[in-house]
């Protein structure tokens, strides 16, 4: 699979024009308050190379496949990059807007991507996958040709983001690095990088999400490109699995969400991981047991609620979030998994 070209520093957006000269007819793919802080800085600096543009915003934090559908055929017929402008959410707008386009027509398959990252966590920006949702639930969309071939992680991006989006974000490298090392699809660099990703977002992880440091939010782009190269490798385990459900329903944010299925979970994965010990140096820990409570305190610290009883989840609500589970993500998972136990995960 083809390495994409990455940038990562401070100022990237004013230097658009140099950083990806061969886009002069982008579509946009961005929404919201992420629209309007900074496209502007990229119009200022790149208008003038355009020859045409559009922007495709109408899409939700928890992207619809109808959304993605309803990109006009003409913008997609006009363009020659889709340029993401935001978190995973937009990220993964564009990727299903480019694999529709993939279905009907072969050319589009090389249409390039863009990934402007404005979140440093879930490291979509480097993977070939795409989460989308439907009234009924969460559905995952992969090719080769879905990773994005240029990645700007502008530091400043880390900075003008709330609190809460931060942390979110960065339990969700931390998390996703997690899954990564021990998943059954790993594999030696996979888990090398899984490490590095841990490490890394560990020493940058409370001065990244409460402080103002550029520097760090530069360690944090790296730490999620990382999870990001990983997980492409590996997928995503039992966490990833069983988080959609509350992402989509409760309004959980997905880094957070996953942070609070993986309390339970190092436990009784644990036993099963190989190569364990590295895992528990590179989170500082001596010892499986002392996970939980350290998690529960790192989330307090930044801001972030420890447990789903704020969310007052019936025995009814809980049997609905398991029957969403990924079977195919569950088979990465190195326990094997009942439906009991990935209820006692949602505690």
């Amino acid at each position: 699979m083809k390495q994409p070209q990455v940038e990562i520093g401070v100022g990237l957006l004013e230097k658009w024009a140099e950083l990806v000269p061969q886009v002069k007819r982008p579509l946009f793919v961005t929404r919201g308050s992420v629209k309007e802080l900074y496209l502007p800085k990229i119009m200022a600096s790149a208008v003038a190379s355009f020859e045409w543009y559009q922007v495709f915003s109408d899409f939700t934090p928890c992207p619809m496949l109808t959304q993605a559908k309803s990109c006009p055929a003409d913008w997609l017929s006009q363009c020659d990059a889709l340029v993401a402008i935001g978190g995973g959410s937009a990220i993964d707008c564009a990727k299903a807007i480019k694999h529709g386009l993939m279905e009907q027509t072969a050319t589009a398959a090389t249409l390039p991507i863009v990934a402007v990252t404005t979140t440093f966590g879930s490291g979509s920006e480097v993977t070939p996958f795409a989460v989308i949702y439907t009234e009924k639930g969460k559905i995952s969309l992969s090719a080769p040709e879905l990773r994005p071939d240029v990645v700007i992680s502008d530091a400043a991006c880390g900075l003008s983001v709330p609190v809460a989006q931060r942390a979110a974000a960065a339990v969700d490298a931390l998390c996703q690095g997690i899954e990564a090392y021990w998943s059954q699809s790993s594999s030696d660099e996979s888990r090398e990088h899984a490490l590095q990703c841990i490490k890394i977002t560990l020493e940058s992880i409370t001065s990244g999400v409460l402080g103002d440091d550029l520097r760090v939010q530069e360690h944090l782009a790296q730490a999620s490109l990382l999870s990001g190269f990983a997980i492409t490798v590996s997928r995503t385990t039992a966490a990833h699995a069983l988080s959609y459900y509350f992402t989509q329903f409760h309004g959980l944010a997905h880094g957070h969400a996953v942070a609070l299925l993986m309390r339970e979970l190092f436990a009784i994965n644990f036993p099963y991981v190989k190569g364990g010990e590295a895992l528990l140096s590179a989170l500082g820990l001596k010892d499986s047991a002392e996970f939980k409570l350290w998690l529960e305190q790192l989330m307090e610290k930044l801001g972030l609620i420890s447990s789903f009883a704020s969310l007052t989840l019936s025995a009814e609500e809980i049997d609905r979030a398991v029957a969403t589970v990924n079977l195919q993500r569950l088979a990465n998972n190195p326990a094997p998994l009942t439906a009991e136990q990935l209820k006692q995960l949602i505690c």
